[in-house]
């Protein structure tokens, strides 16, 4: 029988998340009696699955401690993650589960496709770690802010006509004849190039008379709030520029967005839950210290224009949402469970992830009485095997908040 285990997730501390307790990663991550929580370091992510860098591990009933990838080996991979599954993603783990806490942006960046990422992955193996793609969804737990997707092509076209410091900083790597508007893909890659290309000097002189600019208008808007926090956070980084190139969304909690790959973004502030491919693959462009891959970058990008659209989540309920993206190795689904209510899951016919986002709850199963866990809190991550239905009633006087990441229902249509 299938046996519901604990598991040990580890946090990277990136530099961009927030600080101690005051990010949801470290008061998630602080349920694990193991960890000390440091409240002058960030808590950026919190990883929950397999992948090699930042693996859960397992502790078994004699007090070994395996990585998940490892005790799944040991324990049968098609037993525990189901022979479609397998068949399909082979014997790895086939998504990583994630929740962010963000202070500072994250970089301009995007992911690349299969065939893409098999190849950067042979090349550059020091640079991409593993020749997976990585199609994400992104659900707010808070108000969260994100740029993602370009723009309608009128609306860069007009920036770039309106914003004098933008329109040097393409024009110091491009002639403007060459940027020909009927073309819209090989517009925006003309303009995404000539301004990664553009000389670092030339771009952070322009931007300081952008801000400068701003800063003495008696009014400003969204996006000019935008530029000044991104500037203040990046000063003379490329990456501000593109907050006119790509949409400026603000999410509600509970609100989701999907990133196939090729899609440029960069989560701005607020805290959300992720799943995506089992990948860590990371092509970037600014906002950040790190390698700017623009020629890769350039290549790879859809150049799909106008605001993209948040998932919408398949209901069942006012207390659950589930959100199904196109694409096989995840969905994500909600439960919101009131005081003292108990609340069923299904069997599935793929491996689950299920994580107590807050409040106490038990798990029970009748039939699988190895799977009873008289009190679980806020900040339990649990690995469920295929075929494994479970209660969960919420104790404590309090509600409780569950996210569980599995496998798409669309593999086994």
């Amino acid at each position: 029988m299938n046996k519901i285990v604990k598991l040990h997730c580890v946090a990277q501390q990136y530099s961009w998340g927030n600080y101690g307790l005051n990010s949801t990663v470290a008061q998630l991550l602080s349920a694990d009696s193991c960890v000390k929580i440091d409240e002058s370091a960030p808590y950026a992510e919190l990883w929950m699955g397999a992948h090699p860098s930042a693996p859960s591990v397992v502790e078994t009933d004699d007090h070994k401690r395996l990585t998940l990838q490892q005790y799944l080996e040991a324990n049968g991979i098609e037993s525990l993650l189901g022979k479609q599954v397998v068949d399909r993603f082979g014997a790895v783990f086939p998504f990583l589960f994630k929740v962010l806490s963000i202070r500072t942006a994250l970089s301009i960046q995007s992911h690349p496709d299969s065939d893409l990422a098999k190849k950067l992955f042979e090349k550059f193996p020091d640079i991409y770690k593993d020749p997976y793609h990585k199609p994400e969804i992104a659900i707010a737990l808070t108000p969260f802010k994100a740029l993602c997707g370009f723009r309608p092509l009128n609306d860069i076209i007009q920036f770039i006509n309106d914003v004098p410091e933008l329109k040097a900083s393409i024009h110091a790597s491009i002639e403007s004849d060459k940027l020909d508007h009927s073309n819209c893909s090989l517009y925006l890659n003309n303009v995404v190039v000539a301004l990664l290309k553009t000389n670092a000097t030339v771009i952070k002189e322009n931007l300081a008379t952008l801000v400068n600019r701003i800063s003495a208008q008696s009014t400003k808007n969204d996006l000019d709030q935008l530029v000044l926090v991104l500037h203040e956070q990046y000063p003379g980084d490329v990456g501000v520029f593109f907050a006119y190139l790509l949409n400026y969304i603000q999410m509600a909690p509970g609100q989701a967005l999907f990133l196939p790959a090729g899609e440029p973004h960069a989560y701005v502030a607020g805290d959300c839950v992720e799943c995506m491919a089992p990948s860590d693959n990371v092509v970037r462009a600014g906002l950040t210290p790190k390698l700017k891959d623009v020629d890769t970058l350039a290549h790879m990008l859809t150049y799909n224009t106008g605001e993209p659209p948040l998932v919408k989540p398949i209901c069942e309920s006012d207390n659950h949402a589930l959100f199904r993206p196109p694409v096989d190795e995840f969905e994500v689904e909600s439960y919101h469970i009131s005081e003292g209510a108990e609340q069923s899951i299904k069997s599935r016919r793929g491996p689950a992830i299920v994580l107590v986002l807050d409040g106490n709850i038990q798990i029970s199963s009748s039939l699988q009485p190895q799977n009873n866990f008289d009190k679980l809190i806020k900040g339990t991550v649990l690995f469920v095997p295929i075929d494994t239905p479970f209660t969960v009633k919420t104790i404590d006087s309090k509600s409780s908040t569950l996210y569980i990441a599995r496998v798409s229902e669309r593999l086994f249509k």
